[in-house]
């Protein structure tokens, strides 16, 4: 059996590491302490889902706790809690392309915004005030003779 995995003897601490307990396991939250805190955190999500605080702040309030949430997962269901720090690195890598193709992506997406669909070629200018019709002005086909908005 291998030294690395071999389970401590009794009284023994894991070898002097202080990340053992006395059984040989690692210390530190149980699955089911992570699944408690994954389930508060989308418990959370869905109330900011719903709370008027803005946009951008739910945007950025959203991927803060994806992001939590998703070390959680990694740290604990992945074990990387208890790997060496390159192994985090290796993990991390495609959550950075990941976001390196989402920036790059992120023009093509305006193409479908309604701006675009009525003809503004660039979403990111204002488009030009629309002029309201006077009031006086002839209904639009199909319209009551005496309805005006």
């Amino acid at each position: 059996m291998d030294q690395a995995h071999a389970p401590a003897p009794h009284g023994d601490a894991g070898h002097g590491d202080a990340g053992h307990d006395s059984a040989g396991h690692h210390g530190g939250l149980s699955y089911f302490q992570v699944f408690l805190i994954l389930l508060v955190v989308t418990v959370a999500e869905v109330g900011v889902a719903y709370m008027d605080i803005g946009k951008s702040l739910k945007i950025v309030t959203f991927v803060a706790m994806a992001l939590y949430k998703a070390v959680m997962v990694a740290a604990y269901f992945m074990h990387l809690r208890f790997e060496k720090p390159l192994m985090w690195v290796i993990a991390a890598a495609p959550l950075m392309l990941g976001v390196i193709i989402a920036i790059g992506a992120y023009p093509d997406s305006e193409k479908g915004t309604p701006p675009f669909k009525e003809g503004v070629l660039d979403p990111w200018k204002d488009p030009a005030p629309q002029v309201e019709a006077p009031h006086d002005a002839a209904p639009a086909e199909g319209a009551p003779a005496g309805s005006h908005r």
